[in-house]
């Protein structure tokens, strides 16, 4: 088990928090996020501060995963949380509408994602857009759901990809004799 998990969460005093039955629910002008609290955790809220407790040794990794998700939730209500992804190929493009992404990558026809509540997207440059949303697990499923339209493919390297990822190019088979 991570250390961290015994420190307290600071939170800002914009963030409300609230502990409902099995979850708590953070608040503030950005949006609203639920955590659900595992069996065996309790948590204290007390002057900018929350802490996660665990009834037993028994419960020490769930303590782990409870403070992570909601430090996930404190920092992403205070700062939020933003990914870049770039498409890579020869004419390929994307558009972004209002909610929406228009996706030109080497299909006959345009492909047209929709963005969820929460997440939003700016436009860089035709082959790169940023996302950004308040919730760190939804933006990285649909940056994964995006990845997922055209997955890059190992010889040239060609596909939506994240910035920064690491990709291995392959060599390609050579004539043997």
């Amino acid at each position: 088990m991570s250390r961290l998990a015994t420190k307290p969460i600071k939170f800002e005093s914009s963030i409300n928090t609230e502990i409902k039955g099995d979850e708590i629910i953070l608040k503030n002008s950005k949006g609203e996020l639920r955590v659900k609290i595992i069996a065996g955790i309790k948590l204290k809220i007390e002057s900018g501060e929350i802490f996660v407790e665990r009834e037993s040794e028994l419960y020490k990794a769930n303590q782990g995963l409870v403070w992570s998700l909601i430090n996930n939730a404190v920092v992403g209500l205070s700062k939020g949380y933003s990914k870049k992804l770039e498409i890579v190929g020869k004419g390929w493009r994307s558009e972004v509408k209002g909610d929406s992404i228009n996706l030109q990558v080497g299909y006959s026809h345009p492909v047209v994602f929709k963005l969820p509540k929460g997440v939003t997207a700016t436009q860089e440059n035709p082959g790169q857009f940023i996302l950004s949303s308040v919730d760190k697990q939804q933006l990285g499923q649909v940056c994964a759901n995006i990845q997922k339209i055209r997955p890059v493919e190992p010889y040239k390297l060609k596909g939506i990809r994240m910035e920064g990822q690491y990709l291995r190019k392959k060599v390609r088979k050579t004539a043997g004799v």
